[in-house]
């Protein structure tokens, strides 16, 4: 009889630990790629980018202390059913994916941009978690002596971990304000020296600075789009200043990348773009008839703010 116990308790705790430390190992992954997990449930179209940080950061939160209490044995049914929950409510999410939302599935981000998990990968890495939650027994094992005390401190440290090493724009520009300057005055002379550079001075327009390899610049620009197509923006009042480089080849293989289609672009001299942004990139520019009314850079910049200033009369 001891033996079968312990036995069953050396199983039932050899679950808990596996499934506990993947949704611990699942919220870390995704807290190391914060950013690019941002974009993608931005992508959905779903919530405007201030929501999307706050989501994104309560529901890596939300992992992170289930699965400490699954593997401290804090509140343990309560936990294993919150988790089995959630697993089910992400594996119907995944089974609309293509059919709802119409997204890239080749990665999900379950563990982020570190360990890459296509739709079906992730369904199966779902389902096997909720086999090894399902025969877990609450009653077995080892559990923490203050669960109150425990579920209050794990909570709030997560909570603060996930909202202070890496802050949302929203509590980020709170604290610094707007950051990126943009020379407006080269930027006219130099638009106004440059082929196709009138355009960039006529009416409202929104200026992208970007640089063709730089990964911010495409999630930039990714952002960009999903803010055009949400808020139905014409592709006209956007326009992109990159560096020059080879401009048939580099400027193609950019939006390819950032999966996104062309935007009217010129092309300045790397010494030139580097005065005008004062070395910042991505930066996002509101240009009112040649001058530069506010600038911006990509994580802080909503959708709201490109709307409000092209619609502003």
């Amino acid at each position: 009889m001891r033996k079968t116990l312990a036995k069953n308790r050396c199983l039932n705790n050899s679950l808990r630990l596996v499934a506990g430390l993947t949704f611990v190992l699942s919220a870390v992954l995704k807290y190391l790629s914060l950013e690019s997990f941002d974009m993608y449930i931005y992508e959905h179209q779903l919530f405007g980018y201030i929501l999307t940080e706050t989501l994104t950061r309560c529901l890596i939160a939300a992992e992170l202390c289930l699965g400490v209490f699954l593997v401290a044995g804090v509140f343990p049914r309560f936990t294993k059913y919150a988790m089995l929950g959630l697993l089910s409510a992400f594996t119907v999410y995944l089974l609309l994916l293509p059919y709802v939302f119409g997204i890239d599935d080749s990665n999900c981000h379950c563990f982020g941009e570190h360990i890459t998990l296509n739709r079906w990968q992730s369904i199966v890495k779902n389902l096997v978690l909720i086999a090894l939650l399902l025969p877990v027994n609450p009653a077995l094992g080892w559990r923490f002596r203050w669960p109150k005390t425990a579920f209050a401190a794990v909570a709030a440290l997560s909570l603060v971990a996930a909202f202070s090493i890496n802050t949302p724009s929203y509590i980020d520009k709170a604290l610094y304000g707007q950051r990126g300057t943009i020379d407006g005055e080269l930027f006219r002379t130099t638009m106004l020296e440059t082929e196709g550079g009138e355009a960039f001075l006529q009416g409202k327009q929104v200026v992208c600075f970007y640089s063709t390899s730089c990964r911010y610049c495409r999630k930039a620009a990714k952002k960009v789009h999903i803010a055009m197509q949400k808020e139905k923006i014409s592709g006209e009042r956007i326009k992109i200043v990159f560096w020059n480089t080879n401009h048939n080849k580099t400027t193609g293989n950019f939006f390819a990348k950032s999966d996104v289609p062309p935007l009217e672009n010129v092309e300045i001299a790397a010494e030139t773009f580097i005065n005008i942004t004062h070395g910042i990139m991505p930066v996002i520019a509101f240009v009112n008839d040649g001058s530069v009314v506010e600038t911006h850079k990509y994580i802080e910049l909503n959708e709201k703010q490109i709307k409000d200033f092209l619609s502003e009369k």
